[in-house]
């Protein structure tokens, strides 16, 4: 078993984030990066993803993110794009949605399979469309592949994906989608 620092130091431009390495139920081990309520992070990486966006010449049409880490990732992304509004995959179903649609999702940050649910209003907003899709941390995939079902359930195409963070495999694309991110992190795993 490799001895793993018990930090790992990610660097989003001249904004250091140190991540601590965790163990999860059944012993696998990560290294831990929330964004949630960390406004400069948040802000820095919406800038530099920005930027990267813009210099790819891949051309969208709304970005699409999973509940909850990524959310204010992707609303200030969105900003910065000029992207009027982006969707958000929920992870409960609310009583508010018709005709939703259920999608299966393995991550591993989380210790079961969970959900993800749109409603009708939601995914006709997707329909026909060309998606950026904004995440956290793109590590084993399963987030992505969730999406990718849903790309092909609903009838749209998955153009690019942003993320902050590759963890383990260095990407550069997914699915033959190519694949921004500022940083990599390794897997410690088991």
């Amino acid at each position: 078993m490799t001895e793993w620092p018990p930090f790992w130091t990610a660097q989003l431009d001249d904004v250091s984030v140190t991540l601590p390495l965790i163990t999860m139920p059944g012993g696998r081990r990560i290294y831990t990066f929330d964004l949630m309520g960390r406004t400069e992070w948040n802000q820095t990486a919406a800038r530099l993803l920005a930027d990267r966006v813009r210099h790819s010449g891949v051309d969208f049409d709304i970005c699409l993110t999973a509940e909850a880490k990524a959310i204010a990732l992707a609303q200030s992304l969105a900003e910065r794009l000029d992207q009027g509004d982006y969707i958000v995959a929920r992870k409960s179903l609310k009583v508010y949605m018709t005709d939703p649609i259920e999608l299966d999702v393995t991550s591993v940050t989380t210790a079961a399979p969970q959900k993800f649910f749109l409603g009708r209003d939601r995914y006709e907003m997707l329909r026909g469309r060309r998606v950026c899709v904004v995440d956290d941390v793109v590590s084993t995939g399963g987030t992505m592949g969730a999406f990718c079902d849903l790309a092909r359930r609903v009838g749209f195409d998955i153009v690019l994906i942003a993320c902050v963070l590759t963890e383990g495999l260095e990407r550069t694309e997914f699915e033959g989608v190519p694949l921004i991110s500022l940083d990599h992190i390794p897997f410690p795993g088991a």
